[in-house]
Parts: structure tokens; sequence; C-alpha cells
């Protein structure tokens, strides 16, 4: 009959599932075998960015407060230009000043969350579509190489159309709650943000 500690060492050396879940390392290469890092990076780009928060929290507070009625058509068309926009950054465009754009769509969707107003379709639409263009064209991939670059710029796609969903979703959720009065605020915050930091740059 064995000693326990000798069963114990059988057990660690059996490479089960529970094992390979509990060990950093497999789970490391887990991840990195199903997301490599650049699409990862790619992902987060949308959201590390203090820019790209503010335009996608404004443009989903608006496509939430129309989710039944146009939400779908809000954020195909931010998908859609969001496409474009990282396809010109893969064809080499130059620098534009998307950021600046992106900012002033901010202000303007959380100035339209803060009346409490609903967006007409023929204004959202098109706001959706610089939007996704302008975060597109301020989202150049950091690597050099072909491959990396380009799992990059798809990472930043998903990623982008995936965060304005999520918060359209969640605005929907809220909206209810107070006769809309925590969409009214977020609103309005989105868009002292955005003016805030336009004047800064404008100003310098």
């Amino acid at each position: 009959m064995g000693r326990p500690d000798d069963k114990l060492s059988e057990i660690r050396d059996q490479p089960t599932v529970a094992v390979a879940f509990c060990a950093p390392r497999y789970r490391c290469d887990l991840i990195a075998m199903v997301l490599p890092a650049d699409i990862v990076g790619g992902l987060v780009h949308p959201v590390s960015t203090p820019a790209h928060v503010v335009a996608l929290t404004g443009l989903g507070l608006i496509a939430g407060r129309n989710l039944l009625s146009a939400g779908a058509a809000i954020i195909v068309a931010f998908g859609l230009g969001l496409a474009a926009g990282l396809g010109a950054i893969a064809c080499g465009v130059g620098e534009t000043p998307a950021s600046d754009v992106l900012l002033a769509s901010a202000t303007l969707c959380g100035l339209i969350a803060a009346s409490g107003l609903t967006a007409p379709v023929l204004l959202a639409v098109p706001v959706a579509l610089v939007s996704g263009t302008a975060l597109g064209l301020d989202s150049p991939p950091q690597s050099i190489l072909i491959g990396e670059a380009v799992a990059m710029l798809i990472g930043t796609a998903c990623g982008g159309i995936g965060a304005l969903a999520m918060i359209a979703f969640l605005a929907f959720a809220i909206g209810r709650l107070w006769h809309g009065v925590l969409l009214r605020v977020a609103g309005s915050w989105i868009a002292a943000i955005a003016i805030l930091v336009l004047a800064l740059r404008w100003a310098a």
C-alpha cells in the first residue's frame, strides 16, 4: 500500500483537466492557442483608449434608447464605418483628425441622451457611420509585421462592435429605471467630458 504522498505525486503528474485548468501556464497556453495575442490586443483597444470609450458610450446611449426601432441599424452602420476606417488604415492612410471627430460625435450623442429625446434614425445612423469610421482611422495597429497588424485590425473591429452592442443593451436595460434619469445623467457626463477634452486640445 503506497503512502499518501506517493498518491498525491501520481495525481499531480497526470495531465487531468482539473490540473490543466488550475495551472496558470496551461491556461495561458490555451488562451494563446484560441486567441492570438495580436487579436486580443485589438479586442481591448477600443475600450482602452479614452476617446474611444467616450465615443462608444455616447453612441451606445443613443442606440440603447432606439434599440427596438433602430438599434440594429445603428450598430450595423457603426460596423460598416469601422470596417471602412480600418481598411483605410490598412491601405496606409496618413494622420487624420479622427480623434477630434470622435469627441465631436460623442458630444452630440451625449447632448441628445441628456435631453431625454430619441434621436431620429436619419440622424443616428449617419452619426454611427461617422463614429465608426473615425474610430477605425484612430486605431492604427502597433506592429509593423503584416500578419500581426491584420490580426490587430480584426480584433479592433470585433471589439468595437461588441463593446457598442453591450453598451446599447445595457442602456436599454437601465433606460426604464427612474424614467431614464440615469441615461440622461450619463449623457450629460459624456458631453461634458468630450467638450472639455476638445477645448483643452484646441487651446493647446
